[in-house]
């Protein structure tokens, strides 16, 4: 009977001490709680000028050395065509191609009345790695992995190959940066939706983004996020670990970022990175076939040689465009080239090419009846 008063008293310091637990894990989680709200708001942060409906100007960027000026040149044509909205462009490049930029862009710049705008960059590695850096996979293609840290006067950016064509606004994909989420901090195609096509599950030795793998031809950058995420800081690591087995470069490293944290890419509609992929098997992009074609890449040589005649077409009209002439001529001779082009697969989706680029230059520059 005289062991109940030490029962009582152990009931009674095992409650107490119970009760002290609580309280202060309750205290600290809402401590917790309110600094990871703090950082949340750090991390989300959103340049400014997403967030409007009327947007002020678009940011696009690629990355050229050596024997590709005339092909990024055509980038600038197809969205000088397509897009009204003034447009800012970040180029970098080789010195000698950055002398023949300054003078073309220049005059370009004046007979477009300052729609166009431009910023020249030279070809920066990090020392300790140059070499590597400058030889993965195409001549300095790998310069976009690095520039998050470079241009830090910039929020956000449309980062295109150079063998990518516009045949709509550039404005409809800017709008994408307004329907990513918080965590998201680029946007991207899938390299298909098809394993049996898809390169990644195939073949990859290395780990890439969900089921399929991103291409990265295409790719909004929201510049700022992407500096909160440390970037730059994963991208050497991945590099030297992975060197030997990353065939396609830039883009295996951003398949190996993503496959970690696949909560920060968006998805985006095959239509905003059109491949041969797409059609040569077939439709692949339902999305094109109903809403056309806004963004047509070329990889892999499409617009060269003669494997895939209908994207040469294209290629060809755009070519052959000369800023200041009347933009009906390109809609006519997309029409010519492509019916004149030898059959092909591709070729069979000749209205999904054609669609926007007819809606947008029919409304942008047909003049009103009197």
């Amino acid at each position: 009977m005289r062991r109940l008063p030490y029962l009582k008293l152990f009931l009674l310091l095992f409650l107490s001490l119970t009760l002290y637990y609580v309280y202060n894990y309750t205290i600290n989680y809402h401590k917790s709680n309110k600094n990871l709200s703090a950082n949340v708001k750090v991390i989300d942060k959103s340049p400014k000028n997403l967030d409007k409906d009327i947007i002020d100007r678009i940011v696009i960027s690629f990355v050229v050395c050596e024997i590709r000026f005339n092909e990024s040149l055509n980038v600038i044509k197809s969205v000088l065509l397509f897009t009204k909205t003034p447009v800012h462009f970040v180029i970098f490049t080789d010195e000698l191609l950055r002398l023949q930029f300054n003078d073309t862009l220049t005059r370009w710049k004046s007979i477009v009345n300052n729609q166009l705008d431009f910023e020249l960059h030279k070809i920066e590695f990090p020392k300790a790695h140059e070499e590597d850096w400058l030889n993965l996979f195409s001549k300095c293609a790998a310069q976009r992995l690095f520039i998050p840290k470079l241009i830090t006067h910039i929020d956000a950016m449309i980062y295109v190959d150079t063998d990518t064509l516009f045949l709509g606004p550039a404005d409809e994909l800017w709008h994408t940066f307004t329907k990513m989420n918080s965590s998201q901090i680029s946007a991207m195609t899938l390299e298909d939706d098809n394993p049996n096509i898809s390169w990644y599950p195939r073949f990859a030795k290395h780990p890439f983004y969900g089921k399929y793998g991103l291409n990265s031809g295409v790719m909004l950058m929201n510049l700022t996020r992407m500096r909160d995420f440390g970037w730059v800081d994963y991208v050497t690591p991945i590099m030297l670990k992975w060197k030997l087995y990353i065939p396609w470069g830039d883009q295996d490293i951003i398949n190996i970022i993503f496959h970690y944290h696949p909560r920060a890419v968006h998805v985006l509609s095959c239509r905003y990175n059109y491949r041969s992929d797409q059609c040569m098997y077939g439709d692949a992009c339902a999305d094109a076939s109903r809403r056309g074609v806004l963004a047509l890449h070329g990889s892999r040589g499409a617009f060269h040689g003669h494997k895939q005649p209908a994207f040469q077409a294209i290629y060809k009209a755009i070519n052959e465009y000369e800023i200041g002439k009347d933009p009906m001529t390109v809609l006519t001779k997309m029409d010519q080239y492509l019916t004149e082009a030898p059959q092909s697969l591709c070729g069979n989706f000749k209205d999904a090419f054609l669609k926007v680029p007819v809606e947008v230059l029919t409304k942008k520059y047909t003049k009103p009846d009197r």
